[in-house]
This record gives C-alpha cells, sequence and structure tokens, in this order.
C-alpha cells in the first residue's frame, strides 16, 4: 500500500502576479526534480527502482514529524551546528532555509525546513514550504520523512532502510532502492559527488546526476551537478555547507546566503 499521500490545502490568495515564476524556478531548487533534463550535460543513469512482485512493507509512519571525491579527506563529515540561509531570487529576498540537528540516542536528526514565500504589496502570491525530517546513525541513512505544500499541493514522502534495501514512497509508489541509497540533503557532503544513489525527498524518486568537484572560495569542496538537478553547493575546510545556488526553470538563478 502505497505511504505518500497527495491533497488539496488552503491555497494562498489568489493574486494575478507572477505566480508561475515562482512555481518553477526558486522552488525546485530545495530538493529539485525538474521535469526536464539539461541536455548539455549527459547524465549516468541512477539507480532503477526493483519493484517486487508483491506488496512492500509498510514503512514506518513518523508521527513527530514537525508537521563527498578527491578534495574529501577519508572518512570526512559535515561539520555539526544549526544551519542558516536567506533565499534570493533576483537580488530580493524570497525565503530562508534552516536545518537543525538534535541527538536521540545513538540518532542524529536532522530538521531542514524551507520556506519561500514571496509577497507583493504586503499578500503572499505564492507558498513553498518543504519540512523534512532525516535519521541517521552512526553517518548512515536510517529513516526520511518528508512533508511539501507546494502552493497548497501536499506530497509526503516517506523512506526507510532496510535490511539489504531502502524502502520509499513517494510520487511514483513504493519502490525498493539499493541499500546505500540516500536522500539528496545537501548539508551531507559526503554523499555528493557521485559516491551514493541519491533520491528526492519532495518526489521520492531516484536521482540521475552527473557531477563535477573542485576546490571552493570557503576552503572545502564546491560540487556542481546537472541532470535531474542543475545546482552548486559549497562547505568550508571543516566540511560545513555554506554556501548554494540552483538554476530554476526559467534560467533563473536562486542563491543562497548565510542568514
Amino acid at each position: 500500500m502505497a505511504i505518500a499521500r497527495q491533497s488539496r490545502a488552503a491555497a494562498a490568495p489568489a493574486v494575478s502576479l507572477t505566480g508561475k515564476e515562482w512555481m518553477a524556478e526558486a522552488i525546485a531548487t530545495h530538493d529539485p526534480a525538474p521535469r526536464r533534463r539539461v541536455p548539455e550535460a549527459p547524465c549516468a543513469p541512477g539507480p532503477r527502482p526493483v519493484r517486487p512482485g508483491g506488496r512492500l512493507p509498510l514503512l514506518r509512519r513518523r508521527h513527530a514529524l514537525l508537521l563527498p571525491v578527491a578534495l574529501l579527506p577519508a572518512g570526512a563529515a559535515a561539520a555539526e551546528g544549526d544551519i542558516a540561509f536567506r533565499v534570493r531570487r533576483r537580488g530580493d529576498v524570497v525565503g530562508t532555509h534552516r536545518v537543525r540537528f538534535a541527538s536521540r540516542g545513538a540518532e542524529r536528526v536532522a530538521t531542514s525546513e524551507l520556506l519561500i514565500r514571496p509577497a507583493f504589496m504586503g499578500i503572499v502570491v505564492y507558498r513553498y514550504e518543504h519540512v523534512y525530517e532525516e535519521v541517521t546513525v552512526g553517518g548512515r541513512f536510517r529513516r526520511v520523512t518528508s512533508r511539501l505544500n507546494r502552493n497548497g499541493r501536499i506530497v509526503e514522502v516517506r523512506g526507510e532502510a532496510v535490511a539489504g534495501a531502502v524502502l520509499l514512497d513517494g510520487t511514483e509508489g513504493p519502490q525498493r532502492l539499493p541499500a546505500d541509497a540516500a536522500p539528496l540533503s545537501w548539508w551531507e557532503m559526503g554523499r555528493l559527488g557521485g559516491r551514493l544513489p541519491l533520491f528526492g525527498t519532495t518526489t521520492g524518486r531516484a536521482l540521475a546526476l552527473a557531477w563535477r568537484t573542485r576546490r571552493g572560495p570557503a576552503g572545502g569542496p564546491e560540487f556542481a551537478c546537472s541532470g535531474d538537478v542543475t545546482a552548486t553547493v559549497g562547505f568550508d575546510g571543516a566540511g560545513r555547507w555554506v554556501g548554494f545556488s540552483a538554476r530554476g526553470e526559467d534560467g533563473t538563478d536562486i542563491e543562497y546566503e548565510p542568514a
């Protein structure tokens, strides 16, 4: 039985502005799985989901939802500490992205909250609210629960690591991914650069990505990906996420700056 649900919530006030612009380019960046590929950047095929004949076991429901590579030293891991960015589009601040970390016994819990709410004359013309909780143990992915409100359209995604696989429920229904699959969480430096098969937390779908890596201006590696996602993400010398930019579907860039 699929766990992902899509429903209609109360939409933002209708304003005859450029809502179509906000929909594609600003938002697809957090966990972007755009509907079109980047033709000039051939992508290595991502892991293909294997759908067994019978039903997959139901993923554990999470009721507590509040709601990389040559430049990396061996065993590198992201530096701890909460992260906060402002999100800019064409120079204007249109939202925020915060990641908070906590411990529950041996579990490391990261809660990501991306809120994009552009407004005109004080009226919100578009809403993109993506909140997800990811649990890791000893640096290995264990489970994730995600809720996306895209201007009133709700999408929930759940994934969990089990023996020999990652079970995923999203917009394409139940899927069985390789055991080392993990969410595309931008702060998780060790997952980037093509090291692991990744899936999107706004779609629950395996991603096909091509990567380039170089030394970034902040002293750590900088990763650029293309394919299902076109983005650049940077880290400092301690492995802390410090920068991000992405190309939207209309060609407009979204950039993060420290809050």
